[in-house]
């Protein structure tokens, strides 16, 4: 009843979500191709057996690649479908993984919608990336005798708590049909098996985050981008994956970097590509000398800000830095992955909102690899570390020794994974 109640729900909110779909083409026409797929509708592809699997975008996508190439390369019979929610992962996904994946839209949650889309494929094995948990999803995936993992799972506190506040009957509808759940940390275990997941169903295997590999060209396509900046070495720092009303605390603190005769670059890194424009025009209206990725004049030293408008490029703004600020938290947003400059050596900087990664920053604040801002005090803090090289390559050094102390969850996970596939 409670899922017939749901998918009548989901159903009526069906035109607002195309809706949506249209409102965010007209900005960022990806949105508007493919959409049919997101209906099931798309020609069967011609495999014998698949493992699903589903990243909704672009964290969850960059996660999901090093599963997939190991899959690709011990389980060569199987084809690996891939599925996000927005057009920045399937591009992260195309753009790393090309033909050797086949990537779809993902289905919306309705019970002839999943079913279609599961008898097209025919998987073997569905792992959802940290924590996708749609009812229909899992339903019919169990009904159809098909394992459903979850892999690289995460469950803070909040939103454990606001799952065991719905009207519905959480553990019978989202956690029982799972098969097994593959936990980033002990917290989100015991967060899991309260909401109802039996004890053997559950297993720590740590982050998979912590098991990232930086790219080959790294040093040479960083150069290639800020050659002149790098070459005079002003104080540069980057404010990466930024949101709504982060950018123009961003740019108030750099301003009064600059006031204070600070030589200081920045580097702003948008969350979301629809925003590109707008945040490009908030820069100039601030009154900033703007570089574009986009545009093909090459950077000077008369810049004062680079607006990083193009996907894929973060670890490369990351790694021309002196300091990292990671963004989604200084507003309601719970934060984004600091393991990328902190495998880099980058000192971290973050607000307090902070809740996707509660366990993460703990740790890296407890080794002296981050610091904690708020918007009075960012400036500040920024200064502090413009004149300070000791301390920076201290923090650097204490964010990378955490990221090494903590890799080994991709192994223990394709290990989980065996017991599926080798059935």
């Amino acid at each position: 009843m409670f899922r017939f109640i749901y998918s009548l729900i989901f159903l009526m909110a069906l035109p607002m979500a195309l809706l949506n779909l249209y409102i965010k083409g007209r900005q960022y026409p990806a949105y508007r191709k493919r959409w049919k797929e997101h209906f099931s509708l798309f020609k069967s592809p011609r495999v014998n057996k698949t493992i699903w699997i589903h990243a909704v975008s672009v964290g969850e996508s960059l996660v999901a690649v090093p599963i997939i190439k190991r899959l690709l390369s011990e389980y060569p019979d199987y084809a690996i479908v891939v599925t996000t929610t927005t057009p920045t992962g399937a591009e992260r996904i195309q753009s790393l993984l090309g033909e050797s994946i086949i990537h779809l839209y993902s289905p919306y949650d309705l019970p002839w919608v999943v079913n279609r889309f599961i008898e097209k494929i025919n998987p073997k094995l569905t792992i959802i990336m940290e924590t996708e948990l749609w009812p229909n999803f899992i339903h019919y995936s169990k009904k159809r005798k098909v394992p459903v993992v979850v892999v690289n799972a995460r469950l803070s506190a909040r939103s454990a708590d606001n799952y065991s506040r719905l009207p519905i009957p959480t553990n019978r509808l989202l956690i029982k049909p799972i098969t097994h759940l593959a936990c980033q940390n002990k917290g989100d275990a015991e967060r899991f098996i309260k909401l109802g997941a039996h004890e053997d169903k559950v297993s720590v295997t740590g982050s998979i985050k912590f098991d990232l590999r930086l790219p080959d060209n790294l040093d040479a396509k960083t150069q290639a981008i800020f050659k002149p900046w790098l070459d005079a070495r002003p104080f540069i720092w980057v404010a990466g994956s930024t949101h709504v009303g982060e950018d123009e605390i961003v740019l108030s603190a750099h301003r009064l970097m600059l006031d204070a005769g600070i030589n200081s670059k920045l580097i702003i890194v948008p969350r979301h590509p629809e925003r590109f424009d707008s945040v490009s025009e908030l820069i100039e209206q601030r009154g900033f000398k703007l570089a574009k990725r986009s545009e093909s004049q090459s950077l000077s030293m008369s810049d004062e800000v680079f607006l990083c408008d193009s996907m894929g490029e973060l670890m490369y703004c990351y790694h021309a830095s002196d300091v990292a600020f990671v963004g989604g938290s200084l507003i309601e947003r719970g934060g984004h992955n600091p393991l990328e400059p902190a495998a880099l050596r980058k000192p971290v900087l973050s607000g307090k909102n902070i809740f996707n990664f509660d366990d993460v920053f703990k740790t890296m604040v407890e080794s002296g690899g981050a610091k904690l801002i708020n918007e009075d005090n960012l400036h500040r803090v920024l200064i502090d570390l413009s004149k300070d090289e000791t301390l920076r390559k201290k923090m650097g050094k204490a964010g990378a020794n955490v990221v090494e102390s903590n890799r080994g969850a991709l192994s223990k996970t394709i290990k989980l994974l065996d017991k599926f596939l080798t059935k």
